[in-house]
């Protein structure tokens, strides 16, 4: 529906462009008695209709020439003179050129369109929440899973609220500050850190922030990855390796009985057992056997030369 008003509208207006040239030349050729100036106004319509409709916008091109040419013959009674086909041809070349650069903008607009329609595509399906933030923290555009993360709607986020109302109060400020110094010395800004994200119902997560520049503008694209399992799952392994340390030096402490000639351990039940199966039951150790130099000599020594009598 917009394309067919705006479409009228063109219409109209070149209409009215070409009946004003109509006037004007007859103005100018029956009652001025000059033809020096009036075709200056004919590269309006022409340079107009050209943009708007480019090859197309050649048929009024057509419609000014044959006025310049037979309508001064039939109605002003006028013989076509050299300066007469010299504007022709000015307004021909003036109407290919504007064909020319008009399709060439076009296919310049088509272009960016199609790789902004690409770039978009791959910011709203990557598996991070994104953002796009003005000079002053407003948040510009998001993806999906900034929505989601967030908790709000995407008419609600864009160009209404600040990537800092979503910062814990306590880092607000050093992410402020991050924000603008990244404008001025973008070097003595660190690109990741991690902060506390508060969501609508006021749940906490925390995220990994990768933050950088849009280049030649005073915008900045923010990557979030939540990281509170991940932050969680380190803090029980790390948990449970205290636990495991700790029943082990219990288990291991104090005196082990062992034979001084085998090296067997006497458990709790007065058993005399390997070295191996007594930590294997005490620990979730595990043992692969293999023979040290000394005792493969002792044993197969006939299999072992003697390196002193290498010559």
């Amino acid at each position: 529906m917009e394309i067919n008003r705006n479409r009228k509208y063109q219409f109209f207006i070149i209409g009215l462009l070409v009946i004003c040239s109509y006037v004007l030349a007859y103005y100018f050729q029956n009652i001025l008695k000059t033809g020096q100036i009036y075709t200056h106004f004919f590269y309006i319509p022409i340079i107009l209709s050209c943009i708007w409709w480019k090859r197309k916008g050649l048929y009024v091109t057509g419609a000014l020439l044959g006025m310049l040419l037979v309508g001064q013959m039939v109605y002003f009674q006028y013989d076509i003179r050299i300066d007469d086909y010299v504007r022709a041809f000015m307004l021909v070349l003036v109407s290919l050129i504007a064909v020319g650069l008009s399709e060439a903008l076009a296919g310049t607009k088509q272009q960016l369109l199609d790789s902004e329609i690409r770039y978009r595509k791959i910011f709203d399906t990557t598996g991070t929440a994104m953002a796009i933030l003005d000079e002053n923290a407003i948040i510009s555009l998001v993806n999906s899973e900034f929505v989601t993360l967030s908790g709000y709607s995407k008419a609600e986020l864009e160009h209404q609220i600040s990537f800092l109302d979503f910062v814990l109060p306590a880092d607000q400020e050093k992410i402020r500050a991050y924000h603008h110094s990244r404008r001025i010395i973008p070097e003595g800004v660190p690109n990741r850190y991690e902060f506390t994200f508060v969501r609508r119902n006021n749940d906490q997560r925390d995220v990994l922030a990768t933050v950088d520049m849009v280049p030649g503008t005073a915008q900045s694209v923010v990557s979030l990855s939540d990281i509170t399992e991940l932050k969680e799952t380190l803090k029980k392994q790390k948990k449970l390796q205290s636990e495991l340390s700790t029943a082990l030096a219990k288990v291991l402490s104090g005196y082990i009985p062992i034979c001084a000639s085998c090296k067997k351990i006497r458990d709790e039940e007065n058993n005399w057992v390997q070295v191996e199966s007594y930590l294997s039951e005490k620990t979730a150790a595990a043992f692969s056997h293999g023979i040290c130099p000394q005792c493969a000599k002792k044993l197969y020594s006939e299999f072992i030369p003697d390196k002193s009598d290498t010559p």
